[in-house]
């Protein structure tokens, strides 16, 4: 925990964010919970949508801990597998063909093909905080940040892997999105905001969601301290519109080989 709590404050210092990243365990029959964790029903006499609770963690910078009794939404009671909800429910058809498929046949196939959802009893419920105070081990972190913060990240994990992040979007239920795929596969993640997200949780119209297994946290830092050490970091891009402006040596070498004019040569920026 305290590895992570480190790695939460790093993160906020090499991409300057807004808002807390999120640290989130998903919680099994038998786990303990943790201490010190806000129960909305139990502490507030309310319910929350997950949308929500991620807000108040990141912007409020609350622990809490969501069982099945604390939503007000049906998706991500669904998706962790904490209600049943199969063909033989009476409300089946009715929920699956609402979710935004114009035809009723796609919606069903969508839903049982590619809709993000864990076995039944497979959770009881989730715990959040932020990542820099968390009192958990998490499975995952949600980073609610700018495309520019969101560039910075990319960058870091194609430099550490050698590949490009591949993800499929939807336009709704970002709770699941954000979190059921990167539990099953461990995978990094972009997700869109959906309009419960917008209307309900605040969230501004220029944030993106970036989630992170929390095996590859490590990873992630390595590469940002890294292009930030190569002058690539958040913190040293800044706007400006040069004409003939400094490049790379080996551009040079390259215009010179192809005849073409050369020009004043690139240096990483002190820290």
């Amino acid at each position: 925990m305290t590895d992570y709590n480190r790695y939460g404050k790093e993160l906020d210092e090499l991409l300057k964010l807004r808002y807390a990243p999120i640290a989130l365990k998903l919680l099994r029959e038998g786990d303990e919970i943790p201490e010190g964790c806000l129960r909305p029903k139990r502490d507030l006499g309310a319910h929350l949508a997950l949308c929500q609770a991620f807000a108040m963690v990141r912007r409020q910078r609350a622990s809490l801990v969501l069982l099945k009794e604390d939503h007000w939404c049906v998706w991500p009671l669904i998706s962790f597998g904490q209600v049943k909800f199969s063909r033989e429910d009476d409300y089946y058809d009715q929920v699956v063909t609402i979710n935004f498929i114009e035809d009723p046949q796609k919606a069903r196939e969508f839903f049982e093909k590619s809709y993000p959802r864990l076995n039944y009893g497979e959770s009881i419920g989730l715990a959040l905080a932020p990542l820099d105070s968390c009192n958990f081990t998490p499975d995952l972190i949600l980073i609610y940040a700018r495309p520019a913060q969101l560039r910075s990240m990319l960058m870091a994990v194609k430099f550490k892997t050698g590949e490009l992040l591949k993800c499929e979007f939807d336009a709704v239920d970002s709770c699941v999105y954000s979190t059921v795929p990167v539990l099953q596969n461990g995978n990094y993640r972009i997700t869109v905001p959906d309009p419960g997200e917008y209307e309900r949780a605040l969230t501004d119209e220029d944030e993106m969601i970036f989630s992170v297994p929390a095996a590859k946290l490590e990873e992630l830092l390595d590469g940002l301290n890294k292009l930030s050490a190569m002058g690539f970091g958040y913190k040293q891009l800044f706007m400006e519109m040069k004409l003939d402006f400094a490049r790379p040596q080996f551009y040079d070498d390259l215009f010179k080989r192809w005849g073409l004019d050369q020009g004043e040569i690139w240096k990483r920026r002190p820290e």
